[in-house]
């Protein structure tokens, strides 16, 4: 009997989900006519008041329990308007992306020196590549050039983003198409000879210095800043003297002729830093995975939800959220999803529908 009665309950709500959708084909040509009086009257794509109105009716005309999801509801009715709306307007979607093509450079650029951690993960990229250093983060973003792409850390497992990349990102314009995860296993390193009650200075990047915290924190010793690790090697080998320490990489230690004191001094074993490609042009495969994207919403409840909910509603998964600080006291979102670009250009256009800005970053291969 149990069985039965599931059944006929379902079959109501199939009845009722072909009205719903019947009323959704009825609502979008409706939409469609918007488009078109907006058109011919030059009236602006976004009307605030009128969405608010339309949330706030949604919300009052269900109970207590339900006004959420109803809001909910209206508020991917009117992203999928916009959508629309936009294509009749401008006569394409708001997402645009190029064909596959495939990455092909000559030389990759890497933020240190031989023995970086961004040239070990240059290498790991781009073995056949010509590898050119560079002293700071955006002198790799200006390298960049249609035949050399840049390597950089976006984030590390244990410390998290490293905001500074994400702002290059836009600052240049340059797209992700390629990332890799290099274990960093951090030892401390001295000139031969040097005892660990020797020490009186200990030199790396602020990064080595949070992910190797636990250890140093033992010693009363100077802390100096380098602009990377393997710097922080060159500097301490040149020096000639037993005071002087690095934190980097035991390749750093290697080509610098220093002896390795203490090795795998971080925090954590699992320790691990993500590079990411950089381009000038969105290159990429059937084959590529990920999709980053950024965006700006308006600053009001809800807004960031309705954004995702595109993707949800898509089956696409997150990997990755970051925000950060944008003029006007907003935020800029930089999101990664697992999906391919060409399957997720129809999510991708619902999430712009409600975004203030957007903008893909890169489609590539995890």
């Amino acid at each position: 009997m149990g069985r039965e009665e599931l059944n006929a309950v379902r079959r109501e709500i199939d009845n009722v989900d072909e009205r719903i959708l019947a009323l959704f084909k009825e609502r979008m040509a409706l939409s469609g006519k918007i488009a078109e009086i907006k058109r011919e009257g030059n009236i602006g794509l976004v009307d605030e008041d009128r969405e608010r109105a339309v949330l706030l009716k949604a919300a009052a005309s269900v109970p207590e329990e339900l006004a959420g999801d109803a809001a909910s509801l209206m508020s991917a009715l009117i992203a999928s308007s916009k959508r629309l709306q936009i294509s009749k307007l401008t006569g394409c979607d708001t997402v645009v992306f190029p064909e596959p093509a495939r990455c092909d450079p000559s030389a990759a650029g890497y933020q240190g020196v031989p023995g970086a951690w961004g040239e070990i993960a240059a290498r790991s990229l781009y073995p056949d590549c010509e590898l050119k250093q560079y002293p700071y983060f955006e002198d790799v973003f200006e390298a960049v050039t249609p035949r050399q792409v840049g390597v950089v850390p976006i984030e590390n497992s244990r410390t998290g983003a490293i905001g500074e990349v994400y702002d290059l990102l836009r600052r240049h314009g340059c797209y992700i198409v390629g990332q890799t995860w290099v274990g960093i296993r951090h030892c401390l390193m001295a000139n031969p000879g040097t005892e660990l009650a020797d020490v009186r200075e200990v030199l790396s990047h602020p990064e080595g210095f949070r992910q190797c915290h636990l250890y140093l924190k033992k010693f009363a010793w100077d802390k100096t800043v380098c602009t990377n690790t393997a710097v922080a090697a060159e500097t301490v080998a040149g020096r000639s003297d037993k005071r002087s320490a690095a934190v980097g990489s035991a390749r750093a230690a290697e080509l610098n002729g220093l002896t390795v004191l203490v090795p795998d001094i971080m925090d954590s074993a699992d320790n691990r830093t993500r590079f990411i490609a950089i381009a000038k042009e969105p290159w990429y495969t059937e084959e590529s995975d990920t999709v980053s994207v950024t965006f700006s919403t308006a600053h009001r409840s809800g807004a960031l939800c309705h954004v995702l909910e595109a993707f949800m509603a898509a089956g696409i998964n997150l990997t990755r959220i970051e925000s950060r600080p944008a003029p006007g006291g907003k935020y800029r979102f930089f999101t990664d999803l697992q999906a391919n670009i060409a399957d997720a250009l129809p999510a991708l256009n619902r999430a712009a529908a409600l975004c203030e800005y957007f903008e893909v970053l890169g489609c590539y291969r995890s």
